[in-house]
């Protein structure tokens, strides 16, 4: 289905097309959210602050839902809001993510350390277990906002790092499944974006003069994904340059004199049989 068909071939009878943006009262998601509501979608903006989730809707004509992301019973508030209304699920834009800043692992405080797990993983992983039937009825599109700190390495923030690398394993070992469902799949990985996440470490990379990514450069990137019609890709989005597909270098294979048969999508290992 394309990109026209799904959101502006509706007629009386066919539902409202609407996105759902989490952390969709920052900076990032702020944005977001005007660009899927000027495309003419309703956009439900999730975000664990209820009040400034609100406002972000009302600016756009949408509606909102205050939201855990790590929380997986909190997801089912998400479903209820869309389906009482009777909307139909076009785009999911998980973007809520949270940064540590700690460099020593030693000095890691076991709480931030959860949470940011919670948050950058498992607000994905439960948010797509909530929202993929909906998505499969549309045709719909998820997308995820990751890093840069999900291809390379960040000494001065790896826990960090280490949550956008899952993301991206899992955006690529899920995004084949889903596209067999007709639902695409990606992540957006930003460099260091201009946004009040970047905190304290603001005045060392202004003293550097370190060139940012600006937001509107990161939400136009999210929104080109979820609005698209490519399947699923990883996108990379840099100061100064157009958005572009990060394009994986392959592994070393095996030497076993004949070629490695490919693995089937679906593979139990970890599992057992029983009997």
């Amino acid at each position: 289905m394309s990109s026209d068909e799904r959101h502006h071939g509706r007629s009386a009878v066919t539902p409202r097309p609407a996105a759902v943006v989490t952390g969709g009262a920052g900076d990032i998601g702020r944005e977001v959210v005007r660009l899927l509501a000027g495309h003419g979608l309703h956009v439900v903006v999730a975000d664990i602050d209820r009040d400034r989730a609100q406002a972000t809707a009302e600016e756009v004509g949408g509606t909102s839902v205050p939201l855990d992301v790590g929380d997986p019973d909190a997801w089912r508030a998400v479903v209820d809001h869309l389906t009482g209304r009777g909307l139909r699920l076009d785009a999911a834009v998980f973007n809520a993510g949270v940064a540590l800043g700690e460099a020593e692992i030693l000095d890691l405080d076991l709480t931030s350390y959860r949470r940011a797990w919670s948050v950058n993983v498992d607000g994905a992983v439960f948010g797509l277990r909530a929202l993929v039937p909906l998505l499969q009825s549309a045709g719909g599109h998820a997308v995820v906002t990751a890093s840069l700190a999900g291809l390379t390495a960040v000494p001065f923030d790896p826990v960090y790092a280490m949550t956008k690398h899952a993301i991206i394993g899992l955006v690529r070992g899920y995004a084949p499944t889903l596209a067999a469902r007709g639902v695409g799949l990606h992540a957006v990985c930003p460099g260091l974006v201009d946004t009040a996440m970047l905190g304290a470490a603001r005045e060392e990379l202004d003293r550097l003069e370190f060139p940012l990514v600006r937001v509107a450069d990161v939400a136009a990137a999210l929104v080109a994904c979820a609005l698209g019609d490519d399947p699923g890709e990883v996108v990379v989005v840099q100061p100064g340059r157009a958005p572009l597909p990060y394009r994986f270098p392959g592994v070393p294979g095996g030497r076993t004199g004949t070629p490695m048969p490919e693995l089937p999508s679906r593979l139990p290992i970890g599992t057992h049989r029983n009997g």
